[in-house]
């Protein structure tokens, strides 16, 4: 499904952006909507601006970064919006995800990340 591929392929440059491997953010924010907003683990409510920011500071911050993706399952697509979740695991922490897209056929895998819900969880092995 064009979600899951894409939830995943967004996770992997951002495994490779962590981790300094990939040296330019390139189109990662053209994958989402100019009105995106991310619900961050820790409650905290970001917009577009807010990811381009951490994200500039983040660059090689955690060298070797694996990051598992787990679960993943849509579970609307309808309507013009998709919502998909899934299981996001760090070395240390894991993350329930729910991430509502939108149709964009200029998109890589024809979809923009509109909003971004994540929710603590256990820690999970790699």
């Amino acid at each position: 499904m064009k979600a899951i591929d894409e939830v995943i392929e967004h996770h992997r440059f951002i495994e490779s952006w962590l981790s300094g491997r990939a040296t330019d953010l390139g189109g990662f924010f053209d994958m989402h909507t100019p009105d995106f907003t991310w619900y961050d683990p820790d409650g905290a409510v970001l917009t577009l601006a807010d990811l381009r920011g951490a994200m500039e500071e983040a660059h090689g911050t955690v060298p070797g970064l694996r990051i598992r993706i787990l679960e993943p399952r849509v579970l609307l697509d309808r309507d013009g919006l998709t919502v998909a979740t899934y299981e996001e695991h760090h070395p240390d922490t894991t993350r329930r995800a729910v991430a509502m897209m939108v149709p964009a056929p200029e998109a890589r895998n024809g979809l923009l990340w509109r909003s971004l819900h994540e929710t603590w969880t256990r820690p999970g092995p790699l």
